[in-house]
């Protein structure tokens, strides 16, 4: 087993557990119905875990090639898989067996907490991006971060201030945003 495989089967737990974290929830909404006050922003923000999720997860494929792994190395990227995983459980709201379920006010309750985990997120993606990017020649890291600065500057306020206005206009950046990454900046994996 290389090194690659021995890391990314542990990085793999943490990403497979935030993934079930984030299915089995839509799974319990969506079994709760009626009893449910849908929030289109916390959609947006349910969704925005997802995608940091798996690009991260893609994104280490990139690091197949290392020969060794440094513990630091191997720590960081454990402390990047947390936060992801922390983002996604944060944003999951709880649903009980009987009574309402209400999205909005779980946002206007939980939302600086499960977005500023996604600021988090972002800042370890960025540093990632800056050192491995130039550590181990990753130059399609480096420039991912023509995508990631302008999501941490735009999750910050999002973060802060819970208006209606700010988290349309952020979730709508990060569709763009996260769309250009995509279909942009991540190479297919060989």
């Amino acid at each position: 087993m290389s090194a690659f495989e021995h890391v990314i089967v542990l990085l793999s737990f943490v990403y497979a557990l935030a993934l079930t974290h984030l299915l089995s929830n839509v799974a319990y909404l969506i079994r709760a119905g009626s009893r449910v006050r849908f929030s289109w922003i916390h959609a947006g923000w349910m969704l925005i875990a997802l995608l940091t999720v798996v690009a991260n997860w893609i994104g280490f494929w990139d690091m197949r090639s290392l020969a060794s792994w440094s513990v630091g190395t191997i720590m960081f990227t454990l402390a990047m898989a947390i936060a992801n995983y922390l983002q996604a459980a944060l944003v999951c709201a709880e649903v009980p067996e009987t009574g309402p379920v209400d999205l909005v006010a779980f946002h206007a309750q939980q939302g600086h907490r499960y977005i500023g985990a996604y600021a988090v997120s972002v800042v370890f993606a960025l540093c990632a991006n800056v050192v491995y990017g130039s550590a181990f020649n990753l130059v399609e890291w480096s420039e991912q971060d023509l995508v990631v600065i302008p999501m941490l500057l735009v999750s910050i306020p999002a973060a802060i201030f819970l208006s209606r206005r700010v988290q349309i206009f952020a979730l709508g950046c990060l569709g763009i945003l996260w769309g250009t990454y995509f279909l942009e900046l991540q190479q297919a994996l060989h």
